[in-house]
């Protein structure tokens, strides 16, 4: 698997393929395990109407998801996501390809332990407003378009380390990949004026994920820098 890629480009909406090259399902929605530092760890790819209808906005998807799940309310876990595990990835590209046969992957994730983690969704912190003082240099409009999630040694797997902040609204990147650059030189000067106000914002002590109040905070100190250089 790459060792560095940013989650809403590379992996919503992407089918999913077994080790057979057979379909398994599509990601959804990508779910985030909050550890015990406080950092966000992917663990999961969330697939099915209970992930996809949230994506539609607080307003809209809530109203979409109560009556799936009402529909749905007979069937035990009919209102929770399939989740495949994201140590099942063996290889992400235009689409995700897994080490195991899919029949009988997808289920519900059930946790009954009051104990368990705290998990996210990314589509919940997509589109989080960001606030910084003038002087970090972001777009007075700026929103969380992404997160870019990296491989890491100390036994977590990877961890989210960056988040990718500018105007517009999630999905306004879809044009955009790191490799863009190396190409035609007429594409990457577009490509590189679309995203202009688009910067990288490294995680750190400066930077806030704020999920009760749904906004990011980046302070003075913080490490930014342009998207595409």
């Amino acid at each position: 698997m790459r060792d560095s890629y940013d989650a809403a480009l590379h992996l919503l909406d992407r089918q999913v393929l077994d080790c057979d090259e057979r379909l398994v399902c599509k990601v959804d929605d990508v779910e985030l395990t909050v550890a015990a530092d406080g950092s966000l760890v992917p663990t999961g790819l969330l697939a099915g109407l209970p992930a996809l209808l949230p994506r539609f906005g607080p307003r809209l998807g809530a109203v979409m998801a109560r009556t799936h799940a009402s529909v749905h309310d007979v069937v035990a876990g009919g209102d929770a996501p399939d989740v495949v595990e994201m140590d099942l990835v063996d290889e992400i590209a235009s689409a995700v390809h897994l080490t195991v046969p899919g029949a009988g992957l997808l289920r519900p994730r059930e946790e009954v332990d009051a104990a368990a983690p705290e998990r996210v969704r990314l589509g919940q912190l997509l589109g989080m407003p960001v606030t910084a003082p003038p002087e970090v240099g972001l777009h007075r409009s700026s929103r969380l378009l992404d997160v870019r999630i990296t491989r890491v040694a100390d036994g977590r797997g990877s961890v989210v380390d960056a988040l990718v902040v500018g105007p517009g609204r999630p999905g306004a990147l879809l044009g955009y990949d790191r490799r863009s650059e190396s190409g035609p030189w007429l594409l990457a000067d577009a490509v590189r004026w679309l995203h202009r106000h688009a910067r990288v914002v490294e995680v750190g002590p400066e930077v806030e994920v704020d999920r009760d109040r749904g906004e990011v905070r980046v302070g003075p100190g913080a490490s930014v820098s342009p998207l595409l250089g």
